[in-house]
């Protein structure tokens, strides 16, 4: 389905929010408002847990500047990614689509189409493109639409990273995060100075685990979190009873077996280490964001912030994502900038709606291929319909997963696994009740008291992958 009027339709509530919308044109032949046209700073960080910040009423975590920015931004309570894992998020972010229509759908991915990018997008409209961070995709950045690159592929060290700016290899002395937030800075400042309006698409490295499988935070900031402090998952010892039975000897299990995760002090010295690596990247986008007070981009600039993916530390006894449970697919996510409401919204909003959200502001029409649902309306506290409910996939096996589909609402989430040799042979269905049951302990697929719901979301999640396709 490519015409985006029919697919956004097919989506229900979602609809209306786009149709809805005036979408005005390219502002890129009108010299006289060039200068004021916004920028756009869009932060992606790596493995981030929707719950990792203290803004959300974690007392654990301590991310000062993240809170100061979610105190001015709509944040939104229910934020979900199309595949939680990186080249696929990443891939939905740039695109506003899924991962089975721009062709990113495992690690290592690449899109099948680099200049359905929105930084394509925008720089076509005479702003100026930069990506800093992490780059997980096949295609280059140039490939993908960005004039500047300073970046490193995949994961690695904390320290002494190994960087590509703009064609030249080197090596960083120090932590890769204050890397980041320099180059972040200095082409803010370049693009400031030089009257271009800019996109910077930053992605950081931390959380993600480093190269030895640990987070290597500093011992001062270690020393600010007590180990005994931390809450272990109350599901932590799940004997998966209801899930899908390869899922005991998976690598989601498998490796936190590895790290120990049958013993909860281990659960407990991962956590410290895990929230003191997010205090530390916390802090240097805390000088980006200053930098961006000094230099009074902050009026003139939308800022989004998200996670690329959740992160299990315990839950079901996994670590890692990809599976299709609230810890890995639910994510932060921000959204602050000129005329943005601050508060809360907790409709289900999704990566793929970034791209036309991005684009409606910049005045730029949003193409018929785009999934996701502009933001707009939201961001600014109208009133519209919306999604009522979103299609999760995973086609592709990724870190010991098999291919899998899910729908989720605002109460329910229907889950539904293939045979990896036979992917179109149904195995295992799950059912949650997610009101009554948000750590998805009990699988209420095949009770009679329940038999609605599961027809109800069946039907759904076939309507929403019969739209994706062609």
């Amino acid at each position: 389905m490519h015409n985006r009027r029919e697919f956004l339709r097919s989506l229900g509530g979602a609809a209306a929010a786009w149709l809805a919308c005036p979408v005005g044109g390219s502002f890129a032949s009108d010299k006289r408002r060039s200068t004021s046209r916004p920028n756009f700073l869009f932060i992606v960080t790596d493995d981030q847990r929707y719950d990792a910040m203290g803004c959300v009423g974690n007392p654990l975590v301590r991310t000062p500047n993240i809170d100061a920015l979610a105190a001015r931004s709509t944040r939104f309570d229910r934020a979900f990614v199309t595949l939680s894992i990186c080249s696929p998020s990443r891939a939905a972010c740039l695109t506003g689509r899924y991962g089975s229509a721009n062709g990113v759908t495992s690690v290592p991915g690449t899109l099948r189409d680099p200049r359905s990018t929105i930084a394509w997008r925008l720089k076509e409209a005479g702003y100026r493109t930069g990506v800093v961070g992490k780059w997980h995709l096949g295609n280059s950045p140039a490939e993908c639409g960005f004039d500047v690159a300073s970046y490193f592929v995949s994961n690695g060290p904390y320290y002494g990273r190994g960087v590509t700016e703009n064609g030249r290899r080197r090596k960083v002395q120090g932590y890769i995060e204050d890397y980041n937030a320099r180059q972040a800075t200095q082409f803010m400042a370049d693009c400031h100075s030089a009257g271009t309006p800019f996109f910077l698409f930053y992605c950081t490295q931390v959380p993600h685990m480093n190269h030895e499988f640990d987070w290597p935070a500093r011992a001062e900031t270690l020393a600010t979190y007590d180990r005994q402090d931390m809450l272990v998952p109350q599901t932590w010892q799940d004997d998966l009873a209801g899930k899908p039975p390869y899922l005991k000897a998976a690598r989601s299990r498998e490796q936190a077996l590895r790290y120990g995760y049958d013993e909860k002090e281990n659960i407990q010295r991962h956590l410290q280490r895990y929230y003191a690596a997010i205090t530390e990247m916390d802090a240097a986008l805390g000088r980006v964001f200053d930098a961006m007070d000094t230099s009074n981009l902050r009026d003139g600039t939308y800022v989004f912030f998200m996670g690329d993916n959740g992160w299990f530390m315990g839950e079901h006894g996994f670590t890692s994502k990809v599976l299709p449970y609230e810890e890995s697919i639910r994510v932060p996510m921000l959204a602050a900038g000129p005329g943005v409401r601050a508060g809360v919204d907790g409709r289900l909003v999704l990566n793929i709606d970034i791209p036309p959200t991005i684009l409606e502001l910049a005045g730029l029409p949003v193409p018929e291929t785009v999934h996701g649902a502009s933001l707009v309306p939201l961001l600014r506290g109208e009133a519209c319909h919306w999604r009522t409910s979103f299609l999760y996939e995973a086609p592709t096996p990724s870190l010991g997963s098999r291919p899998l589909y899910a729908v989720r609402t605002q109460r329910w989430k229907y889950i539904q696994t293939f045979d990896k040799s036979d992917p179109r042979h149904l195995a295992f269905e799950e059912l949650y009740d997610l009101h009554a049951d948000p750590h998805e302990t009990t699988n209420l697929t095949g009770r009679a008291e329940h038999a609605d719901p599961q027809a109800t979301l069946k039907r759904e999640l076939r309507r929403l992958r019969e739209a994706l396709r062609p």
